[in-house]
């Protein structure tokens, strides 16, 4: 099915089209409603008998009253069921003005309003620029208005992610445009605004829904969940036309957009809502929603479009279609749509007390805007405005004005055909932030590609030399789609684009691959004792280790951005204690040299170079090679310094098996970026990462890292294993850091550097229950240096609780 975008400009400017010229501002009187009511019937009827679509439920609110409920057709092709006003049917995005509603009455309890930043009531949502993420609201997001494209994260369900995954990848979406500058229809941007609201009220969006609104107004058969649906014995299920045959062919499960697009409902219940809408709120004679806070959601928030007819313009208020017509009355409509097999409609004039609802079992074929915009153009004017049907079908009808995006033709074979390459040319698994990781793989002699969660498998039919095609399924598929290899110099796929998820740019997956693990390292490694020297990790490369002591488990020492392994064995002072001295007299512990770190002014890493820049990703897969090809037996307790506690993260959610403790000095968090201005936080990966370190700018090969990337990295793979329960111990330094080497900075650069690091220490201490956590006061960034005893006694804290976890006190401490 094509990939259905409801935000398109010619929809609803066509959906406001009734809004025409009159001679005298009509007022709607019971006759004309009962005369529109039977010219409905009749066009409803028409559409089963001339088998427009299996079925649907029809409701009319006027005056506060149900004057018309009905059902026809069948609820389903196989069954013949008959569809009546108690059928149950999913209602895609008419879900969302029902949303803003539940939002609504939140609001009205006082704790949030619409204007409430969800980085106060969810901060662990993100989005791709940290000032947005600061500054967006509840409104921004029911408004469409938040800067993500269109239908952002839609393909994400598709794949198989949950809800949480879908808006945690989120920060990972590029912006379409400019923070509050357009409008742009985002399923997955509206569900966090209604998330974020409950939060305030620490209650599930389902449970809210049904606690605030459907309880109170005795909607006993409208739910927000899909299980609920499914469970109903009266329901409609969807319908796709098959060689002319309306076919109950698929299931949509919406949970994962619940708030914009998982509610369903029969006419009968849809009736109280329309009610509560036009009564501002009331439902016979009680509030039940804050009159101010739902007229909110009915005032215009974004420009849409203009009437081609009047050139009154469009706006979308809060989750709902905002227009006037040109006597000056207020029109409020929505549609929603699932692909695979289900188009609703509701349409309300608010000031004539009239409201439609019209529910349909069929694909979007522009009928349930027919109906109900016919009828109201009935009622206000005693005929239709336009010949309704043809103008809705032939918009449903044009690719381009609902926002079909349809790839590369590939039913053509090419004219003249090249070759594959062997299929080991194109296997292993590739990877991309926002997406995911994919897989290539071998399939009954063929190639498959793996997607999503889920491990979806499809297989592959080549098309042309490195170009192979496979059917999309799912909500926004959009037939046989393309993906095409790019071959690197070694005769290996270095990347491949999956044209279905490349909608905007953002379907390159990179080949994933970590360094081949060598069976023998370059010198014996024994497990006890002393060892200094080389370890080849394979692919001709080899790594510096040194190890001491023994016992379990072992601590492995990851040291700070171009720091190499010296950094926890060189004393300050002659005869002062050190780090990996100490350590190896009570357990076993490891350090090494990543290559581009330094060991002095004229001599680099004693790890073989590699080109640069590299990410977190890299580093860790480095690590894991060299601890598995020199025998270092496990399990590991990290202790990492400053960008190490990056990798040690990244390392602990990569090999969660592997990691039993940690602790943290004075180690980098992503929360120093949204601590500090976009203009401070370049300034300082500017200095802090992507310079030559002063004195070292000779050095081509010194390590350099990609920190954005890096950066996302860790998010990304903590969101999917969070830390397991282990001791973990973060220390913080005590004085400032000493920027000397970098001046001059701008005057109020120290003190914001100082307190975003001090806030991404606390966020630290989050990470795992019971965490510890000490500020070094006598120390700057260097506390390994300045103060090792304390990170002596935090190594020893964990090593010890890891071998007797009653050891571990309860509380966490901060000194």
């Amino acid at each position: 099915m094509p990939i259905i975008r409801w935000s398109s400009p010619i929809v609803l400017t066509l959906l406001a089209f009734s809004s025409v010229t009159a001679e005298e501002k009509p007022h709607v009187t019971s006759e004309q409603v009962t005369r529109a009511i039977q010219e409905l019937e009749k066009l409803a009827q028409k559409q089963i008998q001339e088998n427009a679509l299996p079925g649907l439920a029809i409701a009319v609110v006027f005056q506060d009253k149900a004057v018309y409920a009905k059902g026809f057709g069948v609820r389903d092709t196989s069954s013949k069921s008959p569809v009546d006003a108690d059928t149950v049917f999913q209602l895609a995005s008419l879900s969302k003005p029902i949303g803003s509603t539940v939002v609504a009455e939140l609001v009205g309890e006082g704790k949030i309003t619409w204007d409430s930043k969800l980085s106060v009531l969810d901060p662990t949502f993100a989005m791709f620029d940290p000032w947005v993420t600061r500054e967006i609201t509840i409104r921004d997001m029911y408004a469409h208005r938040s800067g993500l494209p269109e239908h952002a994260g839609d393909l994400l369900e598709d794949l198989g992610f949950t809800r949480a995954e879908i808006l945690h990848r989120l920060r990972y979406q590029h912006p379409a445009g400019s923070f509050r500058s357009h409008y742009a229809y985002t399923n997955f941007g509206m569900t966090e605004g209604a998330i974020a609201a409950t939060k305030a009220y620490n209650v599930e969006w389902e449970n809210a829904s049904e606690q605030k609104l459907y309880r109170p107004l005795g909607m006993s058969l409208t739910s927000s969940r899909y299980t609920d649906f499914m469970a109903r014995r009266n329901k409609a299920l969807g319908h796709v036309l098959v060689d002319g045959k309306w076919v109950q062919k698929f299931k949509r499960d919406p949970d994962a957009q619940s708030p914009t697009g998982g509610v369903s409902s029969s006419v009968n219940d849809l009736t109280k809502w329309v009610q509560l809408q036009l009564a501002n709120g009331k439902f016979k004679g009680k509030q039940i929603v804050d009159e101010k806070a739902l007229a909110e959601t009915h005032h215009p928030q974004m420009l849409t479009g203009f009437n081609p007819f009047t050139q009154l313009p469009t706006f979308y208020g809060l989750g709902w279609n905002v227009g006037y017509d040109q006597e000056g009355r207020l029109r409020l409509n929505h549609s929603g749509a699932f692909g695979l097999g289900t188009a609703t409609y509701a349409n309300l004039v608010p000031g004539e007390q009239l409201g439609i609802v019209v529910l349909t079992n069929a694909y979007p074929l522009g009928i349930a805007e027919a109906l109900g915009t016919t009828f109201v153009d009935i009622a206000l004017y005693g005929k239709p405005t336009q010949d309704w049907f043809p103008l809705f079908k032939q918009v449903y009808s044009n690719p381009a004005a609902i926002g079909t995006v349809l790839g590369f033709d590939y039913s053509k074979p090419p004219a003249s055909a090249t070759s594959a390459l062997k299929n080991s040319a194109y296997t292993g698994k590739y990877t991309n932030d926002y997406f995911g990781d994919i897989s290539i793989v071998e399939k009954d002699g063929g190639l498959a590609i793996v997607e999503g969660p889920k491990n979806q498998t499809f297989p592959m039919k080549h098309y042309d030399r490195d170009m192979f095609t496979y059917e999309t399924e799912g909500e926004n598929a959009v037939g046989r789609s393309g993906i095409t290899f790019t071959v690197g110099p070694d005769g290996k796929a270095a990347q491949v684009l999956v044209e279905n998820l490349n909608v905007r740019g953002e379907g390159t997956f990179k080949r994933q691959s970590a360094p081949q693990v060598a069976p023998q390292s370059s010198a014996p490694v024994p497990t006890t004792g002393d060892f200094a020297g080389l370890v080849a990790i394979g692919d001709g490369r080899k790594m510096y280790l040194e190890c001491r002591g023994s016992g379990s488990p072992t601590v492995i020492l990851e040291s700070g951005y171009r720091n190499d392994a010296a950094i926890w064995s060189t004393p300050l002072e002659l005869g002062m204690t050190t780090v990996f001295a100490q350590v190896a007299k009570f357990t076993r512990v490891c350090a090494y040299d990543r290559p581009g770190t330094f060991l002095d002014a004229n001599h680099l890493s004693r790890s073989t170079a590699v080109p640069m820049p590299r990410s977190a990703r890299d580093l860790i897969f480095d690590l894991h090679a060299l601890l598995h090809a020199a025998h270092v037996l496990g399990p590991y307790v990290l202790a990492a310094h400053s960008f190490g506690g990056i990798l040690a993260r990244l390392y602990a959610s990569t090999y969660p098996d592997e990691v039993v403790g940690m602790v943290l000095v004075d180690a980098l968090s992503e929360k120093v970026k949204s601590g500090l201005t976009p203009e401070q936080w370049k300034l300082y990966v500017n200095f802090g990462f992507t310079k030559p370190t002063p004195g070292l700018e000779k050095y081509k090969e010194i390590e350099t890292l990609e920190v954005s990337a890096s950066l996302d990295q860790v998010e990304k793979a903590a969101a999917a294993q969070p830390l397991r329960a282990i001791p973990l111990f973060v220390l913080t330094q005590g004085q400032p850091f000493d920027l000397g080497p970098w001046q001059p900075l701008p005057v109020d650069f120290p003190a914001a550097l100082n307190r975003a690091w001090h806030s991404g220490q606390d966020a630290l201490t989050t990470l795992a229950a019971n965490a510890k956590h000490t500020v070094a006061t006598k120390s700057a960034h260097y506390i390994q240096v300045q103060e090792p005893q304390l990170v002596i006694d935090a190594i020893k804290q964990v090593v010890e609780a890891v071998r007797n976890p009653s050891t571990w006190t309860s509380a966490p401490t901060r000194n």
